[in-house]
């Protein structure tokens, strides 16, 4: 019954093996029960497990196709090479658009300010700036706040004295940036503007295509990569002759890390060899340096997950380590 259950291999055999001492004590016995001999102990017990599976250092899941793999890796360095200025200036903006509505204190100047833009866009019949949270379209009540310089509680008295949410839902309009857009495709702009409402998710796809560089292209495992700090692919040194070697990186490795008492280091070890860099992996490790702040992991989800107020800091449990490889 156990080897037609959902029970592995190891654990069938600890049971069986579990049956067979069970006999074997009950012959020494000095008052035996009668415990049969398990049949599997003079036939062996392979006929008596499941079926043999995938084990070990072996990676049984199925690789991701050349079709697949391939548009996606050269996607994801075109978003690293081509895209990371412009979505990193978005984000700096973003950032200090939050601060800047966060400090505006509610002033007459500042009521007068969001009175005047509101009448401006109800009388020009112009779309409202607007945002989704919980699947409801509302005013951007933080972006207003800072384009205005009123408080974003003065904001809200005066979408309730106007009404202004019907507007937000009948118009909706963006909540443009004050950026210039830079990266292009087949030579034009990829964009014609950023949004302030689409600042999170352009961030958090611009650190998931540099995992997917980094992890492409070095064979490193998800953990070490997960792992990795900011600093941890200096620029070489040119030696004597002013031969410049390549980048390195240097990581930590956490699958095989013990102490010298060889017990399980959860924190990891640092790889003795490193890593070979090429250059799609060190511009993606560039881009992401200049996310986090130094030292920090280059995968801190409190930088990559800005929809979601976190207190966390690292990116990986520690001693959590996924053996798989992307392939």
């Amino acid at each position: 019954m156990l080897a037609r259950g959902y029970a592995s291999r190891d654990i069938v055999g600890s049971v069986l093996a579990a049956l067979t001492r069970l006999w074997a004590f009950d012959q020494l016995s000095e008052c035996p029960v009668g415990v049969r001999r398990p049949p599997w102990d003079s036939k062996g017990i392979d006929d008596y497990l499941p079926a043999e599976r995938a084990t070990g250092g072996e990676n049984a899941t199925e690789p991701l196709s050349e079709q697949t793999l391939g548009p996606l890796l050269i996607w994801a360095m075109r978003v690293v090479d081509d895209f990371a200025d412009d979505i990193l200036a978005a984000w700096m903006q973003w950032r200090n658009i939050k601060a800047q509505a966060r400090m505006n204190k509610s002033t007459p100047r500042g009521a007068a300010a969001v009175r005047t833009y509101f009448d401006r866009l109800i009388g020009e019949d112009l779309p409202v700036p607007t945002t989704i949270t919980a699947s409801r379209i509302g005013v951007a009540i933080t972006y207003v706040a800072a384009l205005t310089g009123a408080s974003p509680r003065q904001v809200q008295q005066q979408r309730e004295r106007l009404g202004l949410t019907q507007f937000a839902v009948s118009r909706p309009g963006p909540c443009p940036l004050d950026i210039t857009v830079t990266g292009r495709v087949a030579g034009k702009p990829w964009r014609d503007m950023l949004d302030f409402n689409e600042t999170p998710s352009l961030v958090r796809h611009l650190g998931t295509a540099a995992f997917v560089v980094c992890a492409y292209l070095t064979g490193m495992r998800i953990g070490e990569i997960l792992g990795l700090r900011s600093g941890c692919c200096s620029d070489p040194v040119p030696d004597a002759s002013g031969s410049v070697g390549r980048h390195l990186i240097r990581s930590h490795e956490y699958k095989t890390a013990t102490d010298e008492d060889g017990n399980h280091h959860s924190a990891g070890v640092e790889r003795e060899v490193p890593w070979v860099a090429i250059a799609p992996v060190v511009n993606a490790i560039r881009v992401l340096e200049r996310m986090v702040p130094a030292g920090a992991l280059l995968f801190d989800h409190n930088t990559h997950d800005l929809s979601i107020a976190r207190t966390q800091v690292p990116s990986r449990r520690k001693d959590c380590e996924p053996g798989s490889r992307i392939s």
